[in-house]
């Protein structure tokens, strides 16, 4: 077990770099796809603006200019990343809005409230030249001024979970910091690998399942030697079943 968190932790300091492994992959037809846009209140000025980061801009600074930090959770330090998802139906209204990552309820009701504002205002996207419903992920900080920054809180908690869950072998409190090192950081690799290895082995297979396939998603992992060094660990080769199917 030592031989695992001194190899985790190696790992936490130099990035843990991950991609989409390719053997086995298909060749596909190419296929043209555009996301959904957000064309704001004027939207005419930027239908054909070729520079799709401004529709993200704008869409940030239209929510940033909705959302009020709730009290409560400034009061309790609440602090991290909200990830909202959402469909872009073909005349775009907006449906299926879904949290991927919560701070806390308080403030997933200020960011969907905000989002479903912007109804109506969204160029749809297409699937080659077929207009289709599409999903779209915003995200938004949510970060005190005095206080650490997420990365050094998430830091801390992957240290933690770490320590319980391969030292000690206590899953449940390593679960807890895992949860809490993902609020702050939701798209961090290590976090994801380790959370979902840890709610395998407590018997949550789709908390596991959607763990790895947020990995995927992110661009998947590399090193195939790391078999060699995880395959004791509960959960791992089904992990790398997953990811890279």
């Amino acid at each position: 077990m030592k031989k695992f968190l001194l190899l985790i932790l190696c790992l936490a300091i130099s990035g843990l770099t991950f991609s989409q492994n390719e053997k086995g992959r298909k060749t596909l037809e190419e296929v043209e796809v555009s996301p959904p846009e957000f064309m704001g209140v004027q939207s005419a000025t930027l239908y054909f603006n070729s520079d799709k980061t401004i529709g993200a801009s704008l869409l940030s600074e239209y929510v940033k200019n909705r959302v009020e930090y709730p009290a409560a959770d400034i009061e309790a330090f609440r602090e991290g990343k909200e990830i909202v998802r959402f469909t872009v139906q073909p005349d775009g209204s907006l449906t299926n809005f879904k949290v991927v990552n919560s701070v806390s309820a308080s403030i997933d009701g200020e960011v969907i409230n905000a989002l479903k504002s912007t109804d109506g205002m969204w160029k749809p996207g297409y699937n080659n030249e077929n207009i289709v419903p599409m999903d779209k992920e915003f995200s938004m900080v949510f970060k005190l001024m005095e206080t650490n920054d997420l990365m050094t809180k998430a830091t801390v908690q992957f240290k933690r979970g770490n320590k319980l869950l391969l030292i000690k072998e206590r899953p449940k409190r390593a679960l807890q910091h895992f949860d809490q090192g993902l609020v702050y950081v939701p798209d961090s690799k290590p976090l994801l690998f380790l959370r979902g290895l840890t709610r395998y082995q407590l018997g949550d297979d789709e908390g596991a399942c959607r763990d790895w396939n947020r990995i995927k998603s992110l661009g998947g992992i590399e090193a195939d030697g790391w078999v060699e060094n995880y395959c004791e660990m509960p959960g791992y080769a089904e992990m790398m079943e997953i990811i890279n199917e």
